[in-house]
């Protein structure tokens, strides 16, 4: 397969346009129309349906890009390592991370890093739950920052515990559960909407939100959703209820009433997963970087912009 072909393909799923694709990439939209069919015969499934006036992903074509992007994202990662290698440069340190989770912590990790350790470079992605364990996994990353909800990762890997958080329930301003005193009770729930994680996006971490809602009480009916700014929309306007972590909350500002649960636990935590080869002087900087911020992570603001 021409590994131009997948790009071009990733951005023409992004643009829905054979003409901007063409012209992104300086070459004739019959060039494109071309590529796309040859790489539609290599995968042996139609990706892309068009006609004169709109062009669309197929249920194939939705499955393949997710992957198509995976596969961008290791080729690019593994051109950036062997050509540093060739040119004597820095080494390299692949650090896999949650978006959220990671959220208070990755910019003065990065920053300290660059300052403390210059002889070590950071290739930052952003991965969904179930990719970043995989790609520990398979090493395709040197490090994860990933929410601790799977017992395997503390036993599997060695780890560095960057902060605690807790879940509480967000809802609308204007919801009779704002009205109450004090901590809200499960109880309480009964007959409101619930808001959950989609389990693609947040595998795992949806089990974790999950298992805080009892069935019986939560049976007003549910949904999901894919980013925070989904979950800000349709607990505003629909009246769902969710569970949102600290760290999460702060970023609501006053959008959303947020709500302490009484008699649960809700604690959870997150941690760098190192892979077991993962070892040496890069380990120790990587390992001393992420203590610094843990030991700093209380003065300082949750809301960084990534």
């Amino acid at each position: 397969m021409n590994i131009e072909y997948l790009e071009e393909f990733v951005y023409l799923a992004d643009s829905l346009s054979f003409k901007r694709t063409a012209d992104h990439f300086y070459v004739s939209r019959s060039v494109i129309s071309r590529h796309m069919g040859a790489l539609e015969e290599v995968v042996g499934v139609k990706l892309i349906d068009r006609d004169s006036r709109t062009v669309s992903l197929t249920d194939a074509g939705e499955v393949f890009i997710r992957e198509a992007k995976t596969v961008l994202r290791d080729w690019n990662a593994a051109l950036e390592r062997v050509r540093s290698m060739q040119k004597g440069a820095a080494t390299i340190v692949r650090v896999g991370y949650l978006r959220n989770a990671a959220r208070p912590l990755l910019v003065p990790f990065v920053r300290h890093m660059a300052a403390a350790h210059p002889d070590v470079r950071l290739s930052l992605v952003c991965l969904e739950y179930t990719e970043l364990r995989r790609a520990l996994a398979e090493h395709d990353v040197d490090v994860a920052i990933a929410v601790n909800v799977n017992p395997k990762l503390s036993r599997n890997y060695r780890s560095t515990l960057l902060y605690e958080d807790s879940f509480s329930v967000v809802c609308a301003h204007d919801s009779a559960l704002v009205n109450r005193s004090g901590a809200i009770a499960l109880e309480d729930l009964s007959g409101h909407k619930l808001l959950l994680p989609e389990s693609y996006v947040y595998s795992g971490l949806d089990r974790a939100v999950s298992a805080l809602a009892n069935e019986k009480l939560l049976d007003a009916g549910r949904e999901f959703y894919q980013d925070l700014d989904m979950l800000v929309l349709k607990v505003q306007t629909e009246g769902y209820i969710a569970f949102s972590s600290g760290k999460n909350n702060a970023m609501f500002g006053d959008r959303l009433a947020i709500l302490a649960i009484d008699g649960l636990d809700t604690s959870f935590a997150v941690s760098a997963f190192y892979h077991d080869d993962f070892l040496g002087d890069a380990f120790r900087a990587c390992r001393e970087g992420f203590e610094w911020c843990r030991d700093n992570l209380a003065d300082r603001s949750p809301e960084f912009t990534l």
